[in-house]
């Protein structure tokens, strides 16, 4: 990759316009990515580290309140029911799919990005860039790109050491596989359906009290009845909440949700 293929400018611009699209798929929603007027402060960074055909910095600067807009509608929250811990999650979530998403494209594929941190911090340097996303509900957060890149010359060009796994339907005999779509992975889960279960505790009997057990027997759960009980996905617990009742069934209000991550993680996780 030459210079003249990609600047730096271009690259944070492309960076910022792949996290919009991580957001839309996240959220299942649409959205864009227009050139906006900066955002008066910046309290969260997402600091991304590139090596290989260019070296250097990228930095993502998000007011607070941005950032949790984003946060709240990838999670479907209210803004103002979003942890730090979420925040940081989701937008080290989002930066990922980005980096993804620019690893596959030609023009950007021999260059390396790695996430370095995400945290409450101010933008370094000056300002190269800023965009506004357009979200459902009127909600239009900013954010500010900034950094400094050298781009090496094609035969100078590191490549990738890290391989990098996709997700791909394997085509039948005969068939051509289809052309793999940037971002398109994600699309491919989102009609699983999952087993989902409720925890109301639990308990370790003897198998001497198991052959024991009968009707009106009372088992301990050891758990108190103001405590939330557990929603569990693939055996991992995903959320907490209270019992209701809904048109005369069982329903549960959730008042607890794991981060983005540990989310996503757990459906690859076997259980407790």
């Amino acid at each position: 990759m030459s210079e003249q293929a990609m600047t730096s400018a271009g690259l944070l611009e492309r960076f910022a316009s792949e996290m919009a699209t991580a957001v839309a798929a996240l959220a299942g929603e649409t959205t864009s990515l227009t050139v906006g007027p900066a955002p008066v402060g910046t309290d969260w960074l997402v600091s991304v580290q590139a090596t290989g055909a260019a070296t250097g910095t990228l930095a993502i600067g998000l007011a607070d309140e941005d950032a949790r807009k984003i946060s709240a509608a990838v999670m479907g929250f209210d803004a103002t029911a979003v942890a730090d811990d979420a925040v940081a999650d989701t937008l080290r979530e989002i930066a990922g799919q980005a980096i993804g998403a620019l690893h596959v494209a030609p023009d950007t594929s021999a260059i390396v990005l790695t996430i370095a941190d995400v945290a409450r911090a101010t933008l370094p340097g000056p300002v190269t860039g800023s965009f506004r996303f357009t979200l459902p509900g009127g909600l239009t957060p900013s954010l500010v790109v900034g950094g400094t890149l050298a781009f090496q010359p094609a035969a100078a060009a590191v490549a990738p050491t890290t391989p990098v796994v996709e997700l791909a339907a394997v085509p039948k005999a005969g068939r051509a596989a289809p052309a793999p779509t940037p971002g398109g992975n994600l699309d491919l889960l989102l009609d699983i359906e999952l087993p989902l279960a409720v925890r109301f505790g639990q308990a370790e009997l003897s198998l001497l009290t198991l052959t024991r057990l009968g009707p009106g027997s009372v088992i301990d759960l050891h758990r108190s009845a103001d405590e939330p009980v557990e929603v569990l996905v693939s055996g991992k617990v995903i959320a907490r909440g209270e019992v209701v009742v809904v048109e005369g069934n069982y329903g549960v209000r959730v008042t607890e949700v794991v981060s983005t991550v540990d989310r996503i993680r757990s459906l690859g996780a076997g259980p407790n």
